[in-house]
C-alpha cells in the first residue's frame, strides 16, 4: 500500500491547492471553489478527481438550493489522513494527532523535556501506542512536525542551545532525524511561535488575514509573523529577537550579555524575581507561602485578588512588554497581534495592560490593529501549528 506522504507529495500542484482551499474554507461547492481559483469545470473536474480518488477529498453533503439540483458539498476526508505535532517547550511537552481538519483526534502532555533520548523515547513510544489504539496505520499519517525553542538549524531540524531548557545538555540535538528515524515518518522542525502563528493564519483567528503577529509570553518571550502571507524568518531562525529588544540601556543584565531586554523585565522568571526583591524590601504581600516556594502563578492569584505588590509588578511587566509591542507594531504593521503563552493566560492584567500600553504609543494612530487574547487554539497553538507545518511542507513543495 502507497502511504499517505508520497501520494500527496506526487500529486499535481493544481489539485495541492485546491486540497489547501477546501482544508480552509470547506464544505464548499465547485462554483465557489471556482469563483475563488478562476478555473474552469473542466480544469477544476479534473484536478479534483485524483482527491476524491485517494480519499483525500469527500462528497460531505448538498448545499441548500435556490431550485433545481442542489450543489454538492464538497470537505477534506476527516477519517483517511492525519498529521502528528510536538511542542518541546520548557516546561512541558506536548503532541497531537490531528486530522487534515486540524481537528485534534489525540493530545497529551508530559511533563518538561529532560535529556533528549529520554524525551524523544517518551514521544515516540506513546504515539506508537496510540496510533496502535486509534486504528490508524502509519501509512496514513502524513508526517511529523515539531515546533521547539530556537535558535535552530531549521533546514537540518537541530536545537542548537535553547535558553533556559530545564536540561543544559540540548546542545546540537538533531531532533528532526531522532524523531523521524524513530518513527518511520517524514519530519520537520521549526520554531514553535512559527508553527503558532501559521496555525491561526491557515485554520485559526487570522484565517483572512495576511498580516499577523503572534508573541507566545512564557520562560522567554517567542515570536512568529506572518507578512504578506509568508512566514518573517530572523538570522539563524531565532524566534526570540523580539524578547531581546533593548528598552533601558542601563537596565537589568540579560543572559544574552546585554543590558535592558524587554526579556529581563517581562518574562515569569523575571517577574517573578522583581516581586521577591521588592518583598525582601519589605513591601507588603498578601500571598501567605515561604519566600522560597513563591512562583508565578502565585503572584498572579495575588494579582487577582488586588494585591498591591503583585499587581504593581504585572502592571510594570506589561507597559514595559507594551512599548516594546508598540515599537514592532510600528514595523510590521499587522492586522492582528494574538497575545498567548502562560503570562496571558494567567493574567488579564497583564494583557490589558500591554495592548492598552501598545495602542497608546504606536506611531502610526490610524492603523487598524486588532488583538486577541490566545488566539483560537489557544496554549495547543504550537502543537497544532507543527501538525499544521508537516501537511504545509507537502503543499508547498
Amino acid at each position: 500500500m502507497t502511504d499517505g506522504y508520497s501520494i500527496l507529495k506526487n500529486i499535481r500542484d493544481q489539485s495541492k491547492l485546491l486540497l489547501r482551499i477546501i482544508q480552509q474554507k470547506g464544505p464548499i461547492t465547485r462554483n465557489q471553489i471556482i469563483d475563488m481559483t478562476r478555473m474552469k469545470l473542466t480544469t477544476l473536474k479534473r484536478f479534483m478527481q485524483p482527491l476524491l480518488d485517494e480519499g483525500f477529498v469527500i462528497e460531505a453533503d448538498l448545499a441548500k438550493s435556490n431550485g433545481g439540483r442542489p450543489p454538492v458539498l464538497y470537505d477534506v476526508n476527516p477519517k483517511t489522513y492525519y498529521s502528528i505535532g510536538i511542542d518541546i517547550s520548557r516546561t512541558y511537552t506536548e503532541v497531537v494527532i490531528t486530522n487534515l481538519k486540524m481537528d485534534i483526534i489525540d493530545i497529551n502532555r508530559f511533563g518538561p523535556p529532560q535529556e533528549p533520548v529520554d524525551t524523544v523515547n517518551q514521544i515516540c513510544s506513546y504515539l506508537e501506542n496510540r496510533l496502535i489504539q486509534l486504528s490508524i496505520e502509519k501509512s496514513m499519517v502524513l508526517g511529523v512536525g515539531v515546533g521547539t525553542v530556537g535558535p535552530l538549524d531549521r533546514k537540518k531540524g537541530i536545537m542548537l542551545n535553547p535558553a533556559n531548557f530545564p536540561s543544559n545538555i540540548w546542545v546540537n540535538i538533531p531532533i528532526k532525524d531522532m524523531i523521524q528515524q524513530r518513527l518511520n515518518l517524514p519530519t520537520v522542525v521549526d520554531n514553535g511561535a512559527n508553527a503558532a502563528v501559521l496555525a491561526e493564519h491557515l485554520f485559526g483567528i487570522g484565517l483572512d488575514k495576511n498580516n499577523i503577529s503572534y508573541f507566545h509570553c512564557g520562560m522567554g518571550i517567542r515570536t512568529g509573523t506572518i507578512s504578506s502571507g509568508s512566514i518573517i524568518r530572523a538570522i539563524n531562525d531565532y524566534e526570540d529577537a523580539f524578547g531581546h529588544m533593548v528598552i533601558d540601556i542601563n537596565g537589568d543584565l540579560c543572559h544574552c550579555h546585554n543590558r535592558g531586554c524587554i526579556e529581563t523585565y517581562c518574562s515569569i522568571p523575571s517577574i517573578t524575581k522583581k516581586f521577591k526583591e521588592l518583598l525582601k524590601q519589605g513591601t507588603p504581600t498578601y500571598v501567605d507561602k515561604s519566600f522560597d516556594k513563591i512562583d508565578f502563578l502565585d503572584i498572579c492569584a495575588a494579582a487577582k485578588e488586588n494585591d498591591i505588590l503583585a499587581r504593581q509588578v504585572i502592571t510594570k511587566a506589561a507597559e514595559i512588554f507594551g512599548i516594546g509591542l508598540a515599537n514592532y507594531i510600528n514595523l510590521v504593521t499587522p492586522e492582528l497581534v494574538i497575545l498567548s503563552g502562560p503570562i496571558v493566560k494567567h493574567s488579564e492584567l497583564f494583557y490589558n495592560t500591554a495592548v492598552e500600553e501598545a495602542l497608546k504609543r504606536k506611531y502610526v494612530k490610524n492603523h487598524k490593529v486588532s488583538f486577541s487574547r490566545g488566539g483560537n487554539f489557544k496554549d495547543k497553538a504550537i502543537a497544532v501549528g507543527a501538525a499544521v507545518l508537516s501537511v504545509d511542507e507537502i503543499l508547498n513543495n
